[in-house]
């Protein structure tokens, strides 16, 4: 039935989960720790993603785009059949 050494670790703690109301609150607040911190992780990255300087990106595009930005404005001949 259990192919793996994981596998038997599940189970085991499925089991353990589901007989102790002690594991279960120490699971418990195990998981609202790892919420706490993967959603600080989060603001932290928001908050230095909004204090990066995009000035240099911007610039860059902004001057590919006055070299191309003739090409656009000129009419094309098409070709008629």
């Amino acid at each position: 039935m259990f192919k793996s050494p994981i596998s038997l670790l599940l189970a085991a703690a499925g089991i353990i989960l589901a007989v102790s109301p002690n594991a279960r609150k120490a699971v418990r607040k195990i998981a609202v720790k790892g919420t706490e911190w993967v959603l600080d992780m989060n603001d932290q990255l928001k908050a230095g993603i909004k204090e990066v300087d995009l000035a240099n990106v911007l610039s860059g595009k902004d001057e590919n785009h006055a070299e191309k930005a003739g090409i656009l404005s000129t009419e094309q001949t098409h070709i008629d059949q």
